[in-house]
């Protein structure tokens, strides 16, 4: 149990009960200790935590219960507003921002990775440039400092991970080589097994692996992608993968495995059965492949099993 994001979920519980700060802290500690605590500089004693939830009128137990419950909240409205930024879902960003701004965030890798969110949301809507872009992300990962890390959280992965398409020149090939490798064997990467960050990071890597015409390693990247998710059953960016795949194997001039690939996008786009996306990817590929991929299905389909 971390101590810092235990002393902010009392602050929030404290000022939900209508306690004032100094009422709060009196015959416990000093103001200043308790912002010690929530800064972190400091861990909260067990014999200090009973004394505040005696102040809450609320027993220990149930307080702590009631804090892993809220971090797990906090966790899934997070990663909800970071889906809605990607997707720019712009009601429910607007819905989120509100919720999120009413709060205070427990954990501090989730106001991290909601920081980085509003940036995103900024560089996607054109409200900030590139350069702003990359200047607020390297101030918020700690980049280039980061690198030096042994291990990589999930959350800074996916962070650095959106600064390949702000990056040029040597410093993006770096970045590149650097995080493609942590999914070599994953045993630096810790995770909390959140699939959509695991895949909207594989699908940048891909992409951006695909523009340095590393096709090798976009297929690797996709495979790892589409083998995690048919093994929980979900199939979030599944379809930009297959689609990826296709367009490694076309260019590797592996005809039979892009086919494979180009009919499985198909299959994924047909499956979630979104009009939109479906109009999208089907210009895209016609484009991308010089063909008519209502007829490729037909010619695939005749090939295959006639």
């Amino acid at each position: 149990m971390d101590s810092m994001e235990l002393a902010n979920y009392l602050e929030k519980v404290r000022y939900g009960r209508k306690i004032s700060q100094e009422r709060f802290v009196e015959g416990i500690c000093s103001l200043r200790q308790y912002q010690r605590y929530r800064s972190g500089e400091c861990e909260v004693p067990v014999e200090k935590i009973e004394m505040f939830a005696v102040k809450l009128n609320i027993p220990r137990q149930k307080l702590l219960n009631e804090f892993e419950k809220e971090k797990n909240q906090q966790n899934l409205l997070i990663d909800e507003f970071y889906n809605a930024v990607v997707n720019q879902n712009r009601e429910l960003i607007e819905t989120l921002k509100k919720k999120i701004k009413k709060d205070i965030i427990i954990e501090e890798e989730n106001k991290v990775y909601y920081h980085h969110a509003l940036i995103r949301d900024d560089y996607l809507t054109n409200r900030i440039t590139d350069a702003v872009a990359l200047s607020k992300t390297k101030v918020l990962i700690n980049f280039p400092n980061v690198l030096k890390n042994h291990y990589f959280t999930d959350i800074e992965i996916l962070i650095l991970s959106s600064m390949l398409n702000m990056l040029t020149g040597k410093e993006h090939l770096k970045l590149l080589e650097r995080l493609s490798n942590l999914f070599d064997t994953e045993e630096n990467i810790l995770s909390a097994g959140n699939h959509k960050i695991y895949s909207l990071i594989l699908m940048r890597l891909a992409k951006a692996s695909g523009m340095v015409d590393d096709y090798e390693r976009v297929i690797k990247l996709c495979d790892l992608a589409i083998a995690k998710g048919v093994l929980i059953k979900q199939f979030y960016l599944m379809e930009n993968f297959y689609y990826y795949k296709a367009l490694s194997h076309y260019y590797l001039e592996e005809f039979m495995a892009y086919e494979d690939s180009l009919f499985k996008c198909y299959n994924v786009l047909q499956l979630e059965g979104n009009t939109q996306k479906i109009d999208k990817f089907t210009e895209r590929i016609e484009s991308d492949f010089k063909i008519n991929f209502t007829l490729f299905i037909i010619n695939y389909l005749k090939k295959t099993y006639i």
